[in-house]
């Protein structure tokens, strides 16, 4: 039987982490790397580009808000369009909405 949300495969810099997209609230660019925002505090730090993570995830729940971040939308608690705009996680982050990106956020959130 199929599982119902099946896992990705991850490479992380020691092995393969497994992961089912549901669990993953954030990713953000780190150089060459990108670290791996995880339900119940858990972070993986992937050898791979923030564009190559979001080519893996897709866009469906995921969507890039910043040149260094890329949220899963499900995960989201607030966006907060003060001073600075600014999306609070369920994990208490708080991570920047690009000005050029704030439209597509805005749209694709009210889709979900």
């Amino acid at each position: 039987m199929a599982e119902e949300y099946p896992k990705i495969a991850l490479q992380g810099e020691r092995g393969l982490f497994f992961v089912r997209k549901r669990e993953i609230i954030s990713a953000i660019a780190d150089g060459n790397y990108t670290r791996i925002c995880l339900l119940e505090d858990r972070k993986v730090k992937v050898l791979r580009k923030l564009k190559e993570v979001s080519e893996i995830l897709g866009d469906n729940d995921f969507i890039r808000i910043h040149r260094s971040h890329l949220i899963n939308l499900s995960h989201v608690v607030r966006f907060s369009e003060d001073q600075k705009e600014m999306v609070l996680m369920i994990d208490g982050s708080e991570l920047p909405v690009a000005r050029n990106r704030k439209n597509d956020f805005i749209e694709k959130f009210t889709r979900i």
